[in-house]
Parts: C-alpha cells; structure tokens; sequence
C-alpha cells in the first residue's frame, strides 16, 4: 500500500443505539488509522473486542450525534478529527483523501464533509434523500483556536466535499425511522434557533405551516423520492414531519421554556417583581430579589406589592422602587397603577403567584417578557411557561426562585432577608424596656391570629403555652398583634396578666421580633419574618401541605416545623372549605406540652 496512517487524527465513531454494524465500521478504519474512540453506550461483548484490537470506548446515554462527537473531541486534544457514525463504511478513495487532506494546514478551523451513499429501509437510494436534520459525518480541522469545539448545525452547510463517499446504513424499519424522529426535530430546532434565534410567535406559526409542505415537494419531486417508491415515500413524510416537529420544538424550547431570554441576560436592565400576596408571601419573595441580586449586579430591581405588605421591603439595599396596591384596587387603580409602570420599561416582569389580579396587573403593564408562576392554576399572560410538574410539599419559595430558573439563573442561597435600621433596632430595645422586659431573661413572642380560621392553632391553646412558659419556667412572653387583631391582644391580657402585649404596625413588629428568643406562631407572616431575622421558630402548620410555606431546609436547626399528617389534607383545602370549615380541625392537633418541650429545645435549655 502506498500510504502513511496518520498519526494527527482521532477518527470519533457515535454510536447511538443500533450496533448491527459498529464492530464492522471499527474494523473497516483500523489498517487507515491508529487512533479510534466509539463514543455511545456500552456493549460489553464489542467494546472488549474494539479495546483488544486498539480501540477506545466513551461511555455515553446521549442519543444526540453532536453531543457524542464533541464529547470524543474533548477527550484528546488532536489537529484532525473524523467525525461518522457507527453504521458508515469509507471507501479507499474516501480514505486516501482524508489521508491526503490531513497533510494540509488550512489557516482557521474547517469543516469538509463526506458525501453518502445511503441505504434506507435495506433499499440502496439512488436519489440524493438525505435528512434535513441528521448531522453529516466529515473531517474537521481543529484550528489554532483554544475555545472548545462545538459541533453546530451551520457547520454541516458547506459543500466542500471530499473526494469519494461512504456507504450509510440509515434506519431498517419505519419504527426505527419513527424512533429517531424527536431526535432529528431536536437537532432541528437548535438549527433554526442558531440561524434565527429572534422568531417570534406569529413568525414560527407561519413558518410551521409552509415549511414542511415545502420540504414534501422538495423531496418527493425536485429530489426525486416519488421514484424511490415505497421508501421515498416513507422517507418524505417523515422529513416534512420532523421539520413541523422542529418547529414546535423551538417554540417549546426557546420560546416557552425560556431559551430566547437566557440568551439575552446581558441586556436586562430593569426587573419588576409583583407579589400580591400576604405578609408571608412578600416576605418569601426577598430571596429572589437576593439571588437576582447576587446573579445580576448591574439590574434595577422594583417591586409592587399591596400597600400593607410594603414595610416588608422598606430598607432593602436591592431594591431601586417598591409601589403599593390597595387590596380593593378598583379598576381605575389598576390602570393607573400599569401605565405608571409601564413607563418604567421593564425589561421582565416575575409575576410570583398569578392570581387574577395580578394576572390582569402583568397584562396591561408592558415589558419585553413576563413569567407569571401560578401552581395548579392555568398560568397567563406568561412568555416562559414553567407548569405545574413537581412534588406536591414543594416550598412556595422553589416555586418562586424557579421564575429566575427558568431564564437561566441559579440561586445561590434560598434564605430570605429583612433590613432593619439602627433607629428602628433601638427603638425595639427601649419599648421592651418600656415595659419592663427583662434582657436576662429569655423572651419569647407569640402571635395567636392568623388570616384564616382554619390555619389556627386556637387562642386557648397559645395561653396554656404562655402560662406554661411564664409561671413553669420563668420566661417572658410578649404577644404581637396588628391593629386590626386587638380582640384576641384583649383576651390574651385577660387571660395571662403578665404576657406583654404589642399592637401597631409591621416595621416595629419586625423591630421587636428582632429581639425575641423564640418566636411562636400560626403558619403566618410573623414566622416568615422571624425566619428572615434568624430568630428561633416554632411554626403550627394546619391544612397547608408541610413545607407548601415553608423551606424544609431552613427548620433543620435553630426552626421547627409542627405538621399531623391527616387523610383529609389536599392541594385546594377542599376539605377545609366545601361544604363547611372543619369543625375539629384535626390537623392542627399539637399537643401544648409537645410544644412546650419544643420550645424549650430551641431556647437552649
């Protein structure tokens, strides 16, 4: 023979399920070149076979021919690398130019790629029908560049061909064919993605309905598949089909699931977060404005929440703006309150529970791209859907933190955050002076209300704990309440004469909880307040699903979480609120010495 193996070539075969011909395509190349690694799953009784006679084997489950090559490129860093698939015989002239081509030293990175032969459903094609989205099997010239080679759809376009063909074993059946069909719409939507990475819903519709009756005609008559017969009529249809699916693929990946905005991260500048919740709520949405934050530096951050939710987010450094929404906004209100923000032009908006209002609020505000996060409720007016698919005690804050998933950021710390000032700190310390707290004695503060009857451990109970706490061992109880609570801070001061009592608004009921303990509470906002402060926490968790509230991995420690796991529980309190609240709300059955002995844990005692 009168040529040379060459030595600056790795020859990367990906074989991706059928391994009728594998061992047949190794031992075709191995006399042509030294250097040869199958990257594909493994088949004990071949990959044996292929390392005795010299071979390497990369073990890998992907069925995607790119990600199979690259991973074969970044084990070895080489000038050359032939790139084929693990059904594909060269022929000797299509070896000798390969040999021939690697003696040259092209000045960048290049790309000739093999013309095939191929045999489809076992009948030899005589008519160039090839798939519109299978990568194409060639010789590519690493380059001088150190960035890593990644195998794009755009570099299979060139026709500078090599000289000779191989011969192609493509599929032997229609259920093979159908088989690699989501794969092919796969690579097609990152295809059309790198081509037109910008096409919006309407474009992709049109060109959805046009593409595949074009690709029909292309192959069944310009490329002649009407004489293939049986096979080019098999072949044609599920071509046209795999560029439809291509096309619905992109808007799920790219469009739906988000692809468009991560890749253009770098140009958002201004983020509005709604959260139209309770106290609790706006409190669990300070972690995303944290990792956004921490993720994002140089992006403005607003916020719009209800008026009695805003001292939640007075203070934070985060923030550029916070507006307020009265709960009984009207809808002149709600107008007024979208074009004000609209004018802000936001670049996203996180729309974190997508209830009706806030649904209505998102829609009318305009923005580049909004993400509304609504479990269990058909979520609108979002341009990244991120559904309902997970374990059903998923934590409100992971339901939230996956708004900024979903765009490509991953949050670095899930804790929450409130900013008190040092004014505020010390007026908490002279009030409880005030009153005649003693700093060396534990403190603890309870909040025996809650929004929703349901969620109530019951006030009785909250006074046997204060009454065990103070007369037993000696602790100070404090009772913390908003003005619209001062019946139950009345019956409390009746009942235990020496619990304190605080009554007014949220920033001093920070302020105070602050200095607390132990903090004590229903599943409400104080204890997500608490929680934010780092304070003790004991949290009576009724209907709501265990850590539906509440960060399980933030009641490890120094918090705890009171849950009875009960048969009537479910994700809509349907037995809670049809026909009628539950009379003997079993699931809110904490014995008070459970939680008395639990109290005492967390105190330090």
């Amino acid at each position: 023979m009168n040529y040379a193996i060459p030595s600056n070539v790795l020859v990367i075969i990906a074989y991706r399920g059928s391994d009728r011909h594998l061992l047949g395509t190794f031992n075709s190349l191995k006399m042509w070149f030294d250097n040869i690694t199958i990257v594909g799953p493994n088949v004990i009784a071949i990959s044996e076979e292929i390392k005795t006679h010299g071979g390497n084997w990369l073990e890998s489950e992907s069925s995607n021919l790119c990600e199979l090559w690259e991973k074969g490129i970044q084990s070895k860093k080489y000038s050359w690398y032939l790139l084929l698939e693990g059904r594909e015989y060269f022929s000797t002239v299509l070896k000798e130019s390969i040999c021939e081509t690697v003696k040259l030293t092209p000045v960048q990175r290049t790309w000739f790629p093999v013309k095939r032969n191929i045999i489809f459903l076992k009948h030899c094609l005589k008519y160039p029908l090839e798939w519109t989205h299978d990568p194409r099997s060639g010789l590519l010239f690493s380059g001088t560049e150190t960035k890593e080679i990644k195998i794009r759809p755009l570099s299979f376009f060139k026709e500078n061909h090599l000289q000779g063909e191989s011969i192609y074993f493509s599929e032997n059946t229609i259920a093979e064919v159908m088989a690699n069909v989501v794969e092919r719409s796969e690579y097609g939507a990152d295809q059309l993605y790198q081509i037109n990475p910008r096409l919006n819903l309407y474009s992709l519709f049109i060109r959805a309905l046009t593409a595949p009756a074009e690709k029909f005609y292309k192959n069944w008559i310009l490329r002649k598949g009407v004489r293939e017969g049986f096979e080019g009529c098999v072949f044609s249809l599920v071509d046209s089909l795999v560029v439809f699916l291509g096309y619905l693929r992109y808007f799920e990946k790219y469009i739906r699931g988000g692809g468009q905005v991560k890749d253009q991260l770098s140009s958002i500048k201004k983020i509005l977060i709604i959260k139209l919740r309770g106290i609790g709520d706006a409190v669990i949405a300070t972690s995303v404005i944290k990792n956004i934050n921490t993720l994002m530096p140089d992006v403005s951050i607003s916020v719009l929440t209800f008026n009695f939710c805003k001292p939640i987010f007075e203070n934070n450094p985060h923030l550029e703006a916070v507006y307020g929404l009265s709960g009984e906004a009207s809808a002149s209100d709600i107008s007024k309150v979208a074009n004000q923000l609209s004018q802000r032009k936001f670049d996203i908006i996180l729309n974190l529970h997508a209830k009706n209002l806030s649904s209505r609020l998102a829609q009318k505000i305009k923005a580049r791209w909004c993400i509304s996060r609504s479990y269990f409720i058909r979520e609108k007016f979002t341009d990244i859907m991120l559904g309902s698919d997970h374990e059903l005690d998923r934590a409100s804050i992971e339901k939230d933190l996956d708004c900024i998933r979903a765009i490509g950021l991953n949050p670095i710390d899930k804790s929450t955050e409130l900013f008190l000032t040092e004014d505020e700190t010390s007026w908490a310390k002279k009030y409880l002076t005030k009153l005649g707290v003693d700093p060396s004695k534990k403190l603890i503060i309870i909040h025996p209300a809650v929004s929703q009857p349901i969620r109530h451990w019951g006030l009785d109970r909250f006074i046997m704990l204060s009454q065990r706490l103070i007369t037993d061992y000696g602790y100070q109880v404090m009772g913390i309440f908003s003005s619209e609570e001062k019946t139950i801070a009345d019956s409390l001061t009746e009942q235990v004469k020496e619990a304190f009592i605080y009554i007014g608004p949220v920033r001093q009921s920070i302020a105070l909880i602050n200095e607390a303990d132990l903090m004590v509470d229903n599943s409400s906002g104080p204890a997500q307040i608490s929680v934010a402060l780092k304070i003790p926490t004991l949290v009576l968790v009724g209907p709501d699903y265990q850590n539906t509230y509440h960060e399980r991995s933030a009641y490890k420690k120094s918090h705890y979480i009171f849950f009875k796991d009960v048969p009537c529980r479910d994700l809509y309190f349907t037995k809670c609120f049809t026909p009628e609240p539950c009379k003997k709300l079993i699931c809110l059955e904490h014995p008070v010495d459970e939680v008395v002995k639990k109290s005492l844990e967390l105190l330090g005692v």
